[in-house]
């Protein structure tokens, strides 16, 4: 693709593609305070990336931009993140373009409330006897850094115990000085932070996560800062409305995946396919059932695919439809044209990442914009050839190549 995306060295700049965007978040990231923002060069898509927490804007739609950014995303992250779009429109062209992702619900609270002191010092006090509250020290740093797990991300995002006591800050419940349960900092922003609470398990349902939350959001007021709640379930949702935030709304996420951890969850996925569809056809010698099976299958197992088929070689050396999923489809194309008939043409796999800056492309579907074409042959013989569209650009790689020629190969033997 051409779009070119690269990390900003001036967030600001991003500023006008997020809006009003109300996330702290992306606030944290344009400031430069925390975080990180990936656009493309004409700024009309951007991701602020911050933690495990990625929030992707473009009021423009451009869908190749927005592609171009979400690969890079996806590449230079080492691990899963909450992926959440500026709007219905954009959510729903990221899940065109990502494919089959895990999605899920959060809760996100007003930034504009109005705490009632008195009632949480009440909760801050309410404290169970044997447990104390501590604010951040260098041996709480340490603790927390030493045994992670639960606790990570109290202190995830800073690089050093400095760098946290300049822009954060956190309450922690000790009993007989561990750390069992913790209101603190997960990112901060000119004016405020965002708060991450967790309780360990075996210390739940005692109160100590109202505590510890109560005295952080005095501690910020003290100081002039806002405490901004975003909650995950309906527990944390409750915590909030207890301490006086209010409900705005609830909003849908995507987890982006790592695009290492994609490769490899591909590579196992094309190898347990290769194995059914020899399966499929091992024991039929008709190629017409076995090129219906193995259409359902490459159907079933690819995503982001709207055809997928074979065309067979006529005794006058052109292509003939045959058994395929998805829209209806030309009959008849002649060696040499398209897509389809170059592979046939040349003996060899078509990739093509745009097919309207392929000359001679067939349109057969309006809605196809990137196309693979591998050749079925036996020797130096070419039989049929396998097809597979999709929607979006750029969508097949030398690994979908690599894997669809096995299973061209497996077919080819029935000829």
């Amino acid at each position: 693709m051409s779009v070119v995306i690269q990390k900003l060295t001036v967030p600001a700049a991003a500023k006008p593609l997020f809006g009003d965007w109300p996330e702290t978040v992306i606030w944290s990231a344009v400031e430069g305070v925390m975080g990180d923002i990936w656009a493309d060069d004409a700024l009309t898509a951007a991701c602020a990336v911050l933690g495990d927490f990625a929030f992707i804007a473009s009021p423009a739609m451009n869908e190749d931009a927005v592609q171009a950014v979400l690969r890079r995303v996806k590449k230079e992250t080492d691990h899963d993140l909450f992926l959440v779009a500026q709007d219905e429109a954009l959510f729903f062209l990221c899940v065109k373009l990502l494919g089959r992702v895990e999605t899920g619900w959060r809760y996100g609270f007003r930034k504009d409330n109005t705490f009632e002191p008195e009632k949480l010092q009440a909760f801050a006090a309410g404290l169970p006897a044997g447990y104390v509250l501590s604010g951040m020290t260098p041996e709480i740093w340490a603790q927390i850094d030493e045994k992670k797990g639960w606790m990570r991300d109290f202190i995830s995002n800073f690089p050093d115990y400095e760098a946290f006591q300049a822009k954060a800050l956190g309450v922690f419940a000790l009993k007989d000085g561990e750390i069992v349960c913790g209101a603190s900092s997960y990112s901060a922003y000119n004016g405020g932070i965002e708060i991450e609470i967790g309780t360990r398990e075996d210390h739940r349902r005692r109160h100590l996560a109202r505590a510890c939350a109560a005295q952080l959001i005095l501690n910020c007021l003290e100081r002039g800062l806002y405490a901004s709640w975003d909650a995950a379930n309906p527990e944390s949702a409750a915590l909030a409305q207890q301490l006086g935030y209010r409900f705005s709304h609830t909003y849908p996420y995507l987890v982006l995946t790592p695009a290492e951890k994609d490769a490899a969850a591909l590579d196992q996925k094309y190898e347990e396919a290769v194995w059914q569809a020899r399966a499929l056809i091992e024991d039929e010698p008709e190629t017409v059932p076995n090129m219906a099976n193995l259409s359902a299958l490459l159907n079933e197992v690819l995503d982001r695919i709207n055809w997928v088929g074979f065309y067979t070689v006529q005794p006058d050396g052109n292509l003939l439809l045959g058994p395929f999923q998805g829209k209806t489809a030309c009959i008849r194309i002649k060696n040499g044209r398209g897509v389809c008939g170059t592979a046939l043409a040349e003996k060899r796999t078509q990739l093509v990442p745009d097919v309207h800056a392929f000359p001679g492309h067939i349109a057969c579907d309006s809605a196809s914009k990137s196309e693979i074409v591998v050749p079925v042959m036996r020797g130096d013989t070419v039989f049929a050839v396998l097809d597979l569209d999709s929607p979006i650009k750029d969508r097949f790689s030398e690994k979908e190549a690599a894997f669809l020629t096995k299973i061209a190969d497996s077919l080819a033997e029935k000829f």
